[in-house]
């Protein structure tokens, strides 16, 4: 019943305005309204640049607050800037003692290079680095550091059975390097 009852509430034409879009209905001005003599008109209070003590005591705080006077401003500017309290995050840098420029720092916030492993493996990085620099250097010595082309030449020459002592001595690496790298047919190509 409910389908068939909004049926004809759906066919009914609808009825739109019969005035153009934009204009607006006239307005008749009011019978009552009187035109005032040009006399009467310049009395009324014009626009001046000029500040008065009407619109200074106008401008003035009507309520100030009684509390702050200048001996009050003082002893907040010899007090200085205000330190935050530390937050109790585990991730927080603050400490709990403020730390002032005179008193020189109490102690690093950072951790110690050996308990952080990011800066370990830094600094293992850096230590391989300069005994490779030092290897480069002096080329009396067997080498014991390879570049990729290197390496592969030697896992190509492991992989056909050439003995490790010989692979050492052709590409006059020291002694164990090619042991180190593993046995024939770990690595592949």
């Amino acid at each position: 019943m409910g389908a068939k009852a909004s049926k004809p509430a759906q066919s009914a034409t609808r009825k739109f305005p019969t005035r153009a879009p934009g204009s607006a209905a006239p307005t008749p001005p009011p019978p009552y309204v009187r035109t005032r003599p040009a006399a009467q008109r310049s009395s009324e209070p014009k626009a001046s640049f000029a500040k008065d003590d009407a619109i200074k005591a106008d401008s003035v705080d009507p309520d100030p607050n009684p509390t702050i006077n200048a001996a009050f401003s003082q002893r907040l500017k010899q007090m200085g800037v205000a330190t935050p309290n530390p937050t109790l995050s585990n991730s927080s840098t603050a400490s709990p003692y403020p730390v002032f420029p005179d008193q020189g720092p109490q102690g690093s916030n950072f951790p110690s290079p050996a308990q952080n492993p990011t800066l370990g493996a830094l600094e293992a990085r850096q230590r391989l680095q300069e005994r490779a620099q030092l290897e480069f250097e002096n080329t009396n010595q067997g080498r014991e550091f390879l570049d990729v082309a290197t390496l592969r030449q030697v896992l190509v020459m492991q992989a056909r059975g050439t003995p490790a002592a010989d692979i050492e001595k052709t590409y006059r690496l020291k002694s164990g390097v090619v042991k180190r790298i593993g046995p024939r047919g770990v690595t592949s190509l």
